[in-house]
């Protein structure tokens, strides 16, 4: 940690994102079995409905209700999979790193399931992809650098503006797709839903640091989180149960 009179360097918490890693293992993987079984390629081929994907008649007609949590595991294509796992590899190891494993899986999976709703309500066709979900971690990291501004200083604001651009170009693009009846649409009720449960999640529970005296450390301070998950884990309770429950209601309207 490097100092000077008027400032500090802070070390942020700075854990090893194994679930990152582990989760893009697992994305690959299965991308490589589906190779294998000559299950890419959309929209050229079937969208891989028997794998796991989203399709909306399964789903509220049929009872298979797995594929909201499957489809976030399957891809379309290279090009599909190779973004994706950009993305993840990006901001999936910055959040994990300060935010830890646990939390950082429940905005993941609670913020991707959230996204899959979002999906086969609005889009009521056929999807599969974990942008839900890296929509989720790109607010998490928005929200993180806009609570912690103040104490992260310019560096964070700009990395925000960059995101802002950087989701607002994503959004465009996805609004692109549908309005130009492209051959495959960029699932953008898929992307708004992760990303708005990502911003909710990480509001509640994300990592929240500030400076508290210590006069035991070398410079008279130490880093605190005041969001810690011992601290906020009733809120994500609360939203997975909100969620299972919007889910029941909502598939029990639209098979009636």
């Amino acid at each position: 940690m490097e100092h000077t009179p008027e400032t500090l360097a802070l070390n942020l918490p700075n854990r090893r994102p194994l679930l990152t890693y582990a989760l893009l293992t697992l994305i690959v993987g299965i991308f490589v079995v589906q190779v294998a079984y000559n299950q890419v390629n959309f929209p050229r081929g079937e969208p891989i409905t028997a794998w796991g994907a989203l399709n909306y008649a399964r789903v509220v007609f049929l009872g298979e209700h797995y594929r909201l949590f499957t489809a976030m595991f399957l891809h379309a294509n290279e090009a599909h999979l190779f973004f994706n796992g950009l993305a993840l590899w990006i901001f999936g190891r910055s959040v994990e790193a300060t935010f830890g494993a646990l939390r950082f899986a429940l905005i993941y999976f609670l913020g991707g399931l959230t996204g899959s709703l979002a999906s086969l309500f609005f889009t009521r066709g056929l999807s599969v992809g974990a942008s839900g979900a890296i929509f989720a971690i790109l607010g998490a990291e928005m929200v993180f650098l806009y609570k912690n501004r103040e104490l992260l200083g310019n560096a964070a604001r700009e990395q925000l503006r960059s995101l802002i651009v950087l989701a607002l170009l994503n959004f465009g693009l996805g609004l692109f797709t549908q309005v130009a009846s492209t051959a495959v649409s960029i699932d953008n009720w898929a992307h708004g839903g992760g990303f708005l449960g990502g911003i909710v999640l990480t509001w509640f529970i994300g990592a929240q640091y500030r400076l508290v005296p210590d006069a035991r450390l070398l410079f008279g301070a130490r880093l605190v989180d005041e969001r810690r998950l011992s601290k906020t884990w009733y809120f994500a309770a609360l939203y997975a149960i909100g969620l299972a429950a919007l889910t029941i209601s909502a598939l029990n309207a639209l098979s009636g």
